[in-house]
């Protein structure tokens, strides 16, 4: 995420690279000044918001689950990233080695969002995705069970 001084809106990742900038400037442990805030969502660009549910299983019917998802978060007006919809593509989530590819790959491209949405019961997969963005303090909304099977079948991409 790009941060911002919470005063002057400069983003230096330090003082130092940008002296006198922030005329608010007070000594601070980190690297911006005391007054720093970073900016809640990126100017200028859309949300991206991180898509988690389901994949293993049956792996067919949880995509199609997933695009459901993604097509709500569209029309809620956010961009939706779902890692998962577009890695099996190219991995096989039932080989350990490119599950755990997928898995990490997926996990750096959290770092990247703005929020994470949680589909339904988190799976193994999911609940690494919710301590991830719980620990870099990322918003997370989950949705329940039920709200997410209304989903599925309001998109007309249950079963098939």
């Amino acid at each position: 995420m790009i941060e911002f001084c919470g005063n002057c809106q400069t983003g230096a990742d330090t003082h130092e690279e940008y002296p006198g900038a922030c005329p608010f400037y007070k000594k601070a442990p980190d690297k911006h000044c005391a007054n720093h805030e970073p900016l809640r969502y990126k100017p200028a660009d859309g949300r991206m918001v991180y898509i988690a549910s389901p994949l293993r299983g049956d792996i067919e019917g949880n995509l199609r689950k997933a695009v459901a998802y993604c097509r709500a978060a569209t029309e809620a007006g956010v961009i939706p990233i779902a890692p998962h919809l577009y890695f099996s593509a190219f991995l096989d989530d039932r080989k350990p080695d490119e599950r755990a590819e997928g898995m990490a790959m997926g996990l750096h491209a959290l770092r990247r969002c703005d929020e994470l949405w949680v589909f339904g019961e988190p799976s193994e997969g999911m609940r690494a995705e919710i301590q991830l963005a719980k620990s870099l303090n990322i918003p997370i909304l989950y949705i329940p069970e039920e709200t997410a099977r209304q989903i599925v079948r309001r998109n007309g991409t249950e079963g098939g």
